[in-house]
């Protein structure tokens, strides 16, 4: 028969042993790897395709472990309708979520962490959410002629991406700058574009669009000549050597001789913050008559008794300047020459176009 003593010794030694068979078994932590407590919040990263759209957001439970050392297993339970794991039992699954037709989804899943037996669970969100303004490209500043159509299919319209929105809205408004005394465009227009996407986030931003005056009225308007030695104008950018002449042709309301030789610049219609100077000094000469009623068509080289202005430009300053290297054979491109009238003349802007295609 045991003693009183023995018998205590052996009920402590049993509670020792219950008690490290309790430590042995503890159950398995769970950790989420939530970037918002155990919750995921997250920006849209759409991936369009067509009408749908999908946020994939990476998560991480590789923090899981067993406090004995024992591996862990992982299952991930979706509970969104709109959700789904590439895969939901690796430690570090992608979650994908629809965000077809929305701006926001709330989704709740759980975390099953098991090890020696034992699981521990964890619920938890990924909540997606549109927190970024779409970026948007603005069409490019414009300089053309009174008259020209304002319509942005002519001048340009801006486009709009979004990580979350596959069509923000996009509109535009119209301010009028007022222009008054010599030496002014007829109109600077300040075109604000805005995009808004399906949160409401909005970029915005502003496009010029200037518009010079006319060389004159009626036919006048078509009054330059690129190269009138022939007619279409044909133009061969290599190689880039010699001179070509562009001609001012004269009319009762625009006289040649009133002009400001310095001024004189020529760029294509579609980059108009690219211009060159001729090579040398402009020359008053009786060059041709207007025939051509709109910008593009022939002038006769009849001479009418009226100063035209002659321009001699570098083809290589066309070629490399003016980027016309850089376009394909058979191209047709608008050229502009815009200059001011001498200050004793009232010192007003004016343009002109011609079309020229390149061989």
């Amino acid at each position: 028969m045991l003693s009183i003593r023995s018998a205590a010794l052996l009920s402590s030694l049993i509670a020792l042993g219950s008690l490290a068979n309790a430590q042995a078994n503890l159950p398995p932590v769970v950790s989420t790897g939530g970037n918002s407590g155990v919750d995921y919040r997250v920006d849209c990263n759409n991936v369009f395709n067509g009408p749908s759209a999908v946020t994939s957001v990476q998560l991480d439970g590789s923090g899981s472990f067993d406090p004995n050392g024992t591996p862990v297993t992982f299952v991930w339970h979706n509970e969104c309708a709109f959700g789904s794991f590439d895969d939901p039992t690796s430690p570090t699954p992608v979650y994908h979520v629809d965000m077809t037709g929305a701006c926001t989804r709330d989704c709740w899943i759980a975390l099953r962490v098991s090890s020696g037996g034992q699981t521990t669970i964890k619920g938890f969100q990924v909540i997606v959410q549109d927190a970024t303004a779409p970026l948007l490209t603005l069409p490019a500043d414009v300089v053309g002629i009174l008259g020209d159509s304002l319509l942005p299919a002519d001048t340009g319209a801006a486009t709009a991406v979004d990580n979350c929105d596959p069509a923000p809205f996009i509109s535009f408004t119209d301010t009028n700058v007022p222009q008054t005394g010599p030496g002014q465009p007829e109109v600077i227009l300040q075109r604000a574009w805005t995009v808004t996407d399906c949160n409401g986030l909005q970029t915005t931003g502003v496009q010029s669009i200037i518009l010079i005056a006319t060389t004159g009225q009626g036919s006048n308007r078509a009054n330059l000549d690129f190269d009138p030695f022939q007619c279409p104008n044909l133009f061969d950018p290599v190689p880039a050597t010699g001179t070509i002449d562009v001609v001012l042709l004269g009319a009762a309301s625009f006289k040649a001789q009133n002009v400001d030789k310095a001024s004189l610049r020529l760029s294509l219609r579609t980059v108009p913050n690219v211009s060159i100077a001729p090579a040398t000094v402009p020359q008053l000469v009786d060059t041709g008559s207007i025939t051509a009623t709109n910008y593009g068509e022939c002038n006769a080289l009849t001479l009418d008794g009226r100063k035209d202005l002659r321009m001699r430009f570098t083809r290589t300053a066309l070629s490399a300047q003016l980027g016309l290297m850089q376009l394909a054979p058979g191209q047709t491109v608008e050229v502009v020459i815009t200059g001011r009238m001498r200050p004793d003349k009232g010192g007003k802007l004016f343009a002109t176009r011609d079309t020229i295609t390149i061989q």
